[in-house]
């Protein structure tokens, strides 16, 4: 069962055991999710790439404890790449290479922004219906946070949006 809580809340008000965070190597300084747990961690993010320790490259992922800084026990920040090589067509190639990390960690509890990968309510959408259609029908219950901006949980709301059999939806 996959329990998907689709949320306007911040990341430092979610309690679970991982947030997955998205990170480009071309945008400087960090912006969405990125930029606001790199400010939460006295820009501990930002200095590990000045130090070239995380460059934010295609696949690249680091993974460390929060520290207390936020609610949640760990944090993966996964790179993209640039963010010009993102589009409709390649998002399913992102979001299996986030799951093959997930899986790799087995955290069954945590928490993501979708609309730092898919610009647009349409795609991201879609994204979230290709990113739940990947992990329905698999045995392990997952407990889901999404932290989307009101317009996008707005939308998912007044939408109804309903996914698989096994995919239960709440907002807040």
């Amino acid at each position: 069962m996959i329990h998907l809580n689709i949320s306007r809340d911040s990341l430092d008000k979610i309690q679970a055991e991982l947030a997955i965070i998205f990170a480009f190597e071309d945008i400087r300084p960090l912006k969405g999710q990125a930029g606001m747990l790199d400010w939460r961690l006295n820009g501990q993010l930002s200095r590990f790439m000045l130090e070239h320790r995380f460059n934010a490259a295609k696949g690249e992922a680091l993974l460390m404890p929060s520290g207390g800084r936020v609610a949640v026990d760990q944090l993966m920040i996964l790179g993209l790449g640039q963010v010009g090589q993102i589009n409709d067509q390649n998002i399913p190639q992102y979001l299996s290479l986030m799951l093959s990390k997930l899986m790799g960690k087995k955290s069954h509890s945590f928490c993501l922004t979708m609309s730092d990968l898919a610009s647009g309510l349409f795609e991201w959408r879609n994204t979230v219906r290709l990113f739940i259609s990947m992990l329905s029908g698999k045995e392990e219950d997952y407990q889901i946070h999404l932290l989307e901006p009101e317009e996008y949980v707005d939308d998912a709301r007044s939408r109804h949006m309903e996914f698989a059999y096994d995919v239960q939806v709440s907002y807040h």
